[in-house]
Formats: C-alpha cells, structure tokens, sequence
C-alpha cells in the first residue's frame, strides 16, 4: 500500500498581512483614543454631579427626619469634591457631623458655586472654587430658605479642571430646598435643559 505525503502547509499570516493589521489598528487608536478620553471624563463629571445630588436630597431627608436645621458644607477652596453632613445647632439627636466624604485629592472634577442673587446665565461656566467653602441649610420642613437671603448657594457646576470641551453638569437647589440635575450643553426642549 502506498502512501502518499502531502506537504505540511500553515494558515497564518504573512508579515506584510501582520504589517498592514497593525497599521491599520494604530490608525483606529490614534483616532479613537481622544473620543474614548472624552467619553470617560464626561462620565466622571456625571457620575460626580449625580453623587452631589444624592448627598443633598439625604441633607434634605435627614433635616425633615431629625427636625432639626442640617448644614451640608463643601469645604475645599480649589473646589475639589467633598463634603460634611451636620446639624446646625448639635444635640444629643442630632449630631454636629452625621456623615462626610473626605475631599477627592486625586481627581480633576471640580466644583464651583453662586448665590442666587450672584449667579450668571446657564451658558456661563462658574469656575472651579468659586464661593467655596460654600454651605446649603435645610430646616425642619426641608426647605432651604437661606437661597432666598444670599447667605447659602444656589448653584453648583461640576466641570473638569483644565479640560473646558467637557460635558458640565450643574445641580440647581432651591429655597423650597428640592435639588435637580441639568446638563448645560443640551438644548431648551431636552428634559435635562437647566432652567
């Protein structure tokens, strides 16, 4: 019986393939790295925005639950973000310091501030420390009626240092004290459209 022996043959690539694959794929990193930077600084800056948000609506809760004036303050002066969660006058229900988050050292969202009657146009960015340290106080009812007398802010915007083409969010709270999230660059017709 005769056998036969067909050659041995490999389906690789060749180098001029491998060449052009990878030439092709660090065509698509350089021009997609910049989007994808974009993309996770915005998330960052939303993420952040929608943490601060959280934090006042608890403000407003604890306020309404130990009934009893409840001061959220953003410390830092460079507008990096954190914050301290305390009763206005301390008592044995309600403690000077309730909760906190130490400030974030390591990122470059940032914070700024206005007061109600200081605060510019939506389209203007506030920049990053503005009015800090800066402080909301609720009262019993939940209400935030030092807005309304320029002694609290009214405004904040989350911005990323240095980076001005990313997305700003801005968290508007009232002297009703009901806190809401908006987006700065949507259009008026957009449900996150700040008003």
């Amino acid at each position: 019986m005769l056998t036969r022996h067909f050659p041995m043959y490999s389906h690789g690539l060749t180098l001029t393939e491998l060449l052009i694959v990878l030439t092709l794929s660090s065509i698509l990193l350089a021009i997609g790295a910049p989007a994808l930077a974009q993309w996770v600084r915005d998330i960052e800056v939303r993420s952040n925005a929608s943490s601060l948000l959280a934090v006042l609506h608890a403000a407003r809760t604890e306020a309404v639950t130990r009934n009893a004036w409840v001061r959220l303050q953003l410390r830092d002066t460079q507008g990096r973000p954190g914050w301290q969660l305390g009763c206005v006058q301390p008592t044995a229900r309600c403690p000077s310091l309730i909760r906190q988050q130490a400030t974030d050292q390591g990122t470059a969202v940032r914070w700024g501030a206005a007061l109600l009657s200081a605060m510019p146009p939506i389209h203007t960015a506030i920049a990053a420390g503005a009015n800090f340290p800066a402080a909301i106080r609720f009262d019993a009812t939940g209400a935030a009626p030092n807005i309304a007398t320029g002694d609290d802010i009214a405004r904040i915007d989350i911005t990323y240092n240095g980076e001005p083409t990313t997305r700003r969010m801005v968290v508007m709270v009232s002297a009703q004290g009901m806190a809401r999230l908006c987006d700065a660059s949507v259009s008026n017709t957009h449900p996150m459209f700040c008003n």
